[in-house]
């Protein structure tokens, strides 16, 4: 049987022990948050808003999309306004910075430049991410560079902007769709439409019962007896 020495000895290693526990899972914690934080910063700060905010926030990722069509290059981005758009450019630069003057991608961000950086799509090669000497410079993958090619699913840093590149070089024809998929396609957007319409039918008649509800009744055997008895003489 154990003595008292031993139970607080057991004690204080299960107490050390939880608290190693702890330690390590903050530790955890603040690893994960430091590659948000390098990798990520934009979406790490759209998630503290929601933390520090009780409406709903729909979270928008960031990104550009080099794409070759026809021999005529574009970026296709949501960087400005949150619209997705595709850019061409006579020269095939793209500016980016926090001045719409200086820069054709402009995003208001207290850490941009005012022309922070370009893309520009080189002949044969791809596109490239060059730093315009800005003050906190651009982060490819978390490495600050100066002029780099850009690759498929790079994660790019400028300012607090944080953005994924995808690289679209070619397009492809699908063959047709056999007659069965289309039918169960159509069955499926009829099966929908029913639904729709069913909720809004279901809608319009709750509507109707709410009016009819606020309607005055009449009664006429009342109202015909409170005024005889109105005009009645005494």
């Amino acid at each position: 049987m154990a003595n008292r020495n031993d139970l607080a000895a057991y004690t204080s290693s299960l107490v050390n022990m939880s608290e190693d526990t702890e330690l390590q899972e903050r530790l955890r914690l603040y690893q994960v948050f430091s590659k948000l934080y390098t990798h990520h910063r934009g979406l790490l700060d759209e998630i503290l808003d929601l933390e520090s905010s009780s409406a709903p926030v729909r979270v928008t990722l960031p990104y550009i999309q080099g794409f070759i069509s026809d021999g005529q290059s574009y970026l296709v981005t949501n960087l400005m306004q949150g619209k997705t758009q595709a850019l061409s450019q006579p020269q095939q630069i793209w500016t980016i910075g926090r001045d719409p003057r200086r820069s054709q991608i402009a995003v208001q961000d207290i850490r941009l430049s005012r022309c922070h950086a370009a893309v520009r799509y080189m002949e044969g090669q791809g596109f490239y991410l060059i730093d315009l000497e800005s003050r906190n410079q651009s982060f490819v993958n978390g490495e600050p560079v100066r002029q780099t090619l850009l690759k498929e699913g790079d994660q790019v840093r400028l300012g607090s902007i944080v953005f994924t590149f995808f690289l679209c070089g070619s397009t492809c024809s699908l063959e047709p769709l056999p007659p069965e998929t289309l039918e169960r396609i159509a069955q499926c957007q009829q099966m929908t439409e029913r639904l729709q319409d069913h909720r809004r039918d279901k809608l319009d008649i709750q509507e109707t019962e709410i009016e009819e509800d606020n309607i005055p009744t009449l009664d006429l055997y009342h109202d015909t007896s409170k005024f005889l008895r109105s005009i009645a003489p005494d």
